[in-house]
């Protein structure tokens, strides 16, 4: 009597995919959010029942993991793809956090700017996660991949260029002081969709 894996195998490229559709869901909800230029309790809430989501989704992931002997791709690939794609979530909602606790009300333009590079970036790499399961389409997923690098190029020089702004021309020193926290770790979500394109980027070479 032989064993079907298939089924088994996909569970693990389904939960990924869930796991990508909730950073595209912090996103948005992180936009909706801001489009009002209030953060509150309420809002950052939203963001949080997204984050709690996820990390039932990754208990799931590991938790399926210790019980599947063989796996579609690297147990640790999994664990880790796993841990860094609910990060994408977890730096969104501490950027929300932020803007709620400074009682952002005024948003800084550029950091609409910011916002949208995000989004872009949140898009990207969910598409190249859901590439996975099909491992034969490389190209279009490291398409997709080389898009998330080259957004958080962008966001780098977005970032150095508020910088210089802030404290060029600013002399507000709370609202330089705010700002700079924001916009920095604002950055980290874009730093953490490049480093979870080359978790997928090292999968693709793996299974080459």
């Amino acid at each position: 009597m032989g064993f079907n894996l298939l089924p088994k195998e996909y569970e693990f490229f389904d939960m990924f995919d869930s796991l990508a559709a909730h950073c595209v869901n912090a996103s948005k909800q992180f936009q909706e959010n801001m489009s009002k230029s209030v953060f509150s309790e309420e809002d950052v809430k939203k963001i949080k029942e997204i984050e709690r989501t996820a990390d039932g989704i990754v208990f799931n992931i590991v938790e399926k993991l210790n019980k599947t002997f063989i796996t579609p791709i690297d147990r640790e690939d999994i664990h880790q793809l796993a841990h860094e794609l609910d990060s994408v979530i977890d730096y969104i909602l501490k950027v929300s956090n932020h803007m709620k606790v400074y009682k952002i009300t005024d948003i800084n333009p550029r950091f609409r700017e910011e916002v949208k590079l995000i989004d872009r970036s949140v898009e990207a790499l969910s598409k190249a996660v859901n590439g996975l399961r099909n491992i034969k389409d490389a190209k279009k997923i490291m398409r997709y991949c080389n898009e998330v690098n080259l957004i958080e190029d962008e966001g780098d020089q977005l970032k150095n260029d508020v910088m210089e702004e802030l404290f060029g021309g600013e002399t507000n020193a709370i609202y330089i002081m705010k700002w700079k926290d924001i916009f920095q770790t604002s950055e980290k979500v874009l730093d953490q969709c490049d480093d979870v394109s080359k978790i997928v980027e090292s999968i693709l070479v793996k299974q080459a």
